[in-house]
């Protein structure tokens, strides 16, 4: 019988606590961390972490390894040298070796495995690397919750207690700490929105520019101006944020422009379009678009809107776009209005480009016109308008019809053709082109693009029907000038030697052309 109590002790044994699980479970796993296993496997692991980080390109994956390969060797030391002690070691020595090599094996594989999770969400998601605070994150969890139990068993520290006591420390911390922590948490609820990545072209209030990190506290931009700009993460929390390259979409520019109240609005925003057209970097498709938008004291408001493919080219663009809108303007008599606040009291002088000799020294030099009087020459220089063109302006374009011939006072201009617009020649002071479908009638044979600001002298088809009646034998005499010129320009004919039997029939043709264009009859032979 006095067996029975004994016997029936273990059915009477309380169940375990919390506690006394995870001592059994320490009690489970230490042999085994302890054995030469965990070496073995520490050891296999660096070398597969050190083959993987050889043999990849990927360095922000590159960048993860490093930190796990130096946990895992870290590791080996600390393992090795606890093998290694001598029997005459300390307790407490003993113990911080084998803490220091649980800590650090436990570190590395928790590094190795964020590096991989990563990697595998960049290749689904297909875009750049999560941004550092993401990854900061995940190491920090996931270190604590793997050090907490080591800490505890090893050490016997209560960390759940040390918390509890410390209730008023928290408090004094957490209010010093409070913009700290507020930058924290902003960071975190960004990522989770992710209303941008580094690399991004964004507007945060009044600041615009390329996101180069995202980090705990704050993010970094780098503006059109080459400055790095620091705004704290709860500030870009608040804000309205503006992101101009999500899904590599173009971005539309709006800019607003004031006219002249007496000029026609269809004729500006013509005249809008033609330069927003003009400009290299502005996407065909979607097309740029002009719109009036409202009547004030001054004058009309527009707006233009163009797309862009790259954020990065805003400024560029929109100062090329008010540079060309000024000369064009300006040729089209479209006054740009002055404020209204004081009376503007103006008279209606000609402004003179210029003077009276330059302009008759260059017609004077225009083969067309050697056969001229003195006096002709200064009515036609009465007759003609001078035009300024800015850089990289279309004077004429190859196909289009033209009513118009241009003397080169001052720049330079490059003549292109043909299908890809290659350059054929340029021209300076004193040149001159568009006289061919002026007198013929025949469609623009090239496109003229001002190289540098040029200012040019424009002659109309009634100014030559006056000299044609003024002087009968002037239509003979040009067409002779304009056969030679292009019979010149064709190497063709040239290289078969038959520009002199070519010259006779292109005056003829040319000659006819004269006739039915300014209605000429046989006298003026």
């Amino acid at each position: 019988m006095g067996c029975i109590p004994a016997c029936a002790a273990p059915v009477n044994k309380p169940a375990l606590t919390p506690s006394e699980g995870a001592g059994d479970i320490e009690g489970a796993l230490l042999p085994l961390l302890q054995s030469h296993l965990s070496l073995a496997a520490g050891a296999l692991l660096a070398l597969v972490l050190l083959a993987v980080r050889t043999g990849t390109g990927d360095k922000d994956l590159r960048r993860d390894l490093n930190g796990a390969i130096r946990l895992l060797f870290a590791f080996l030391a600390l393992r090795l040298a606890a093998w290694a002690l001598p029997e005459t070691a300390s307790g407490a020595v003993r113990k911080t070796v084998e803490v220091g090599w649980m800590l650090t094996f436990a570190f590395g594989v928790i590094r190795a495995s964020v590096a991989f999770g990563l990697k595998l969400m960049r290749l689904r998601a297909s875009s750049v690397a999560p941004p550092k605070i993401l990854r900061d994150v995940i190491d920090f969890t996931l270190y604590a919750l793997a050090a907490l139990p080591i800490l505890k068993t090893q050490l016997s520290l209560d960390l759940t207690g040390l918390v509890a006591t410390s209730a008023v420390l928290s408090v004094v911390m957490g209010l010093a700490l409070q913009e700290t922590l507020g930058n924290l948490f902003a960071g975190l609820s960004l990522q989770l929105d992710r209303p941008f990545e580094v690399g991004h072209f964004i507007r945060i209030g009044n600041h615009a520019g390329r996101v180069v990190y995202i980090g705990w506290r704050s993010i970094r931009l780098a503006t059109f101006r080459r400055e790095i700009i620091t705004l704290p993460n709860s500030m870009v929390a608040k804000e309205l944020v503006q992101n101009f390259t999500q899904d590599q979409e173009p971005v539309g520019i709006d800019v607003e422009i004031r006219l002249s109240l007496e000029a026609p609005p269809n004729q500006v925003k013509s005249a809008l379009l033609d330069v927003m057209r003009e400009i290299p970097q502005i996407l065909v498709e979607p097309p740029p678009l002009a719109r009036t938008l409202a009547y004030d004291e001054s004058g009309i408001r527009y707006m233009v809107r163009f797309f862009l493919a790259d954020y990065a080219l805003a400024d560029t663009v929109k100062e090329d776009l008010h540079t060309r809108l000024w000369y064009r303007v300006r040729r089209e008599n479209i006054e740009i209005p002055y404020p209204q606040r004081t009376v503007h009291v103006r008279q209606q002088v000609a402004r003179t480009e210029l003077s009276e000799d330059t302009v008759r020294g260059l017609l004077r030099a225009v083969d067309l016109f050697q056969g001229l009087a003195a006096e002709d020459l200064d009515q036609l220089r009465q007759e003609m308008v001078v035009h300024r063109f800015g850089k990289g302006e279309r004077i004429i374009q190859e196909g289009d019809e033209g009513r118009t011939f241009y003397v080169l006072a001052s720049g330079e201009v490059s003549v292109r053709a043909g299908r890809t617009q290659a350059e054929v020649t340029r021209l300076g002071r004193g040149g001159y082109f568009g006289e061919m479908s002026l007198l013929t009638g025949e469609k623009r044979s090239a496109t003229v693009v001002a190289v540098e600001d040029s200012l040019l002298l424009e002659v109309d088809r009634p100014t030559f029907a006056r000299l044609f009646e003024q002087y009968p034998g002037l239509a003979r005499q040009l067409s002779a000038l304009l056969a030679q010129r292009r019979t010149q320009l064709r190497a063709l004919a040239q290289a078969s030697g038959s520009g002199s039997d070519a010259i006779p029939a292109e005056v003829g043709r040319i000659l006819g052309r004269l006739r039915q264009i300014f209605g000429l009859s046989a006298t003026h032979d």
